[in-house]
């Protein structure tokens, strides 16, 4: 099965010390009712938002057995971690027209800790649906900004998938003779390396683990920092190239998203 590996909640601590993206709460009683926020959250989309135990992690017309997903494990979210990831869930939806993710996934699911392979990761995906890690070992800030940067980064990878020709074409932005790593274990590692040189198209070290991880990150910066995309592909042609081929891909999903783009400043006329 194809897994998206993304990098430790730290990441998402280191993000957040440098100032890369900025919280805002939502206003709401983090002891309420979370099952009725997730439920309006989700309408929004079109989709589920679940929690608790890893065997509901399925969406119809799927059944139990498609829940687990080779290589993962989830452990339970505990309940009071949740308020926080739902609140980054909420921001991330702003980034989108209503319904348009109901396109792309059925659900989206918290879990606490999520390993693959052994490596723990912030989130990943199943068959037709998205997983946000919320460990209780991190600060709600932290879970905020991981749901928040998952959605975005782990619903890509659907976008990626289901078309193969933007595989090719990003592929071959790629340098031919650059090195990805294989393992969960290794793209984690490699993960907090020092970042590339702007000028090979990749925008973290992450990023240039996998091609898929590539596709992931430059989604994840459009729809959560998109000045900084924005600069990028100003300086750098190669970036611009690639900006393009992913903005392309998801209009196709959702033909709103150019005027949403549009917004962010960003359009294949980024290109130069």
């Amino acid at each position: 099965m194809r897994i998206s590996r993304r990098v430790l909640l730290g990441m998402a601590v280191a993000l957040a010390g440098a100032g890369a993206y900025l919280i805002t709460r939502p206003a709401g009683d983090d002891a309420g009712d979370l099952e009725g926020v997730a439920d309006a959250l989700g309408r929004r989309q079109g989709l589920i938002i679940g929690f608790g135990n890893p065997k509901s992690f399925f969406a119809p017309p799927y059944i139990e057995a498609d829940a687990a997903v080779e290589g993962v494990v989830f452990d339970p979210v505990d309940r009071d971690m949740v308020a926080a990831s739902l609140k980054g869930i909420a921001r991330a939806f702003n980034a989108y027209p209503e319904g348009c993710l109901g396109r792309i996934i059925k659900a989206i699911f918290i879990a606490g800790k999520i390993t693959i392979d052994g490596a723990e990761v912030g989130g990943t995906y199943g068959q037709d649906w998205i997983f946000v890690a919320a460990p209780r070992n991190t600060s709600a800030e932290t879970r905020e900004l991981a749901a928040e940067l998952g959605v975005h980064h782990e619903t890509s990878s659907f976008i990626w998938w289901r078309n193969s020709a933007l595989q090719a074409a990003f592929i071959a932005q790629e340098p031919a003779d650059w090195t990805f790593q294989t393992s969960a274990m290794n793209q984690v590692a490699s993960g907090h390396a020092a970042d590339p040189p702007v000028e090979t198209g990749f925008l973290s070290a992450y990023g240039a683990t996998t091609s898929e991880n590539d596709f992931n990150t430059y989604a994840e910066i459009i729809f959560s920092n998109p000045s900084r995309m924005r600069d990028l592909a100003a300086r750098v042609p190669l970036i611009a190239k690639k900006l393009n081929l992913v903005l392309n891909a998801y209009t196709q999903v959702d033909a709103r998203l150019a005027d949403s783009f549009s917004k962010m400043g960003l359009s294949t006329s980024t290109n130069r």
